[in-house]
């Protein structure tokens, strides 16, 4: 089974994909918010979740154990990440193959921001009660696209308001980022949890 997230909107003559998984047997593949082809995480039968990229070499790099996929229970944060709309045009552009799985289309201009968050999740089918609380609830204005066909479920946030983003540029010159926290489940800086990132221009 594969899952795209894509702009609406074509840039420079093509929608662009914002995010993409894969389900491969008990494995699962994804990308999200990534520009560069080839990039990806895996999350594995095993439980072990391996990063493939520049930041490792493109080299299959372990950075995690969960629960082993086909065993998942509950809900997990996969990952978060941050694209510009004046760098879309370097995302992957969508292609045929892609809609021969779910394509999931984002209307960008609905978000006034010139940066989006993307954010990534697993759930297990029909426990939404696991995100009822303060702890949990999204920022307002957030875009939530929920994937149910699929075991576990997947989850997407889009969030592109100036309020409401976990991660953004904090000069023109894309010089720095900043990290923001609003809850448990929404946050780019837990308290006392450990922060890593991969940034491209």
């Amino acid at each position: 089974m594969r899952i795209t997230i894509a702009t609406k909107q074509k840039i420079a003559g093509f929608q662009r994909k914002l995010a993409w998984f894969s389900i491969e047997g008990n494995d699962l593949y994804f990308e999200i918010a990534g520009i560069l082809e080839g990039s990806h995480t895996s999350y594995h039968r095993d439980g072990k979740l391996f990063r493939t990229s520049p930041a490792t070499q493109k080299r299959a790099s372990q950075f995690a154990k969960h629960l082993p996929l086909s065993q998942f229970q509950g809900w997990c944060k996969l990952g978060l990440g941050m694209v510009l709309k004046s760098s879309l045009s370097r995302n992957p552009v969508l292609k045929n193959r892609d809609r021969k799985g779910q394509v999931h289309e984002v209307d960008i201009d609905q978000f006034p921001s010139e940066t989006l968050n993307i954010v990534a999740e697993l759930l297990e089918p029909n426990k939404f009660d696991l995100l009822s609380g303060e702890t949990m609830c999204p920022p307002t204005d957030a875009l939530i696209i929920q994937v149910t066909t699929s075991r576990p479920w997947v989850l997407i946030t889009v969030l592109g308001h100036d309020h409401n983003l976990l991660i953004c540029p904090y000069d023109a010159q894309f010089k720095g980022v900043t990290f923001r926290h609003f809850n448990s489940r929404y946050s780019a800086s837990p308290p006392g949890g450990k922060i890593s990132y991969e940034a491209y221009e």
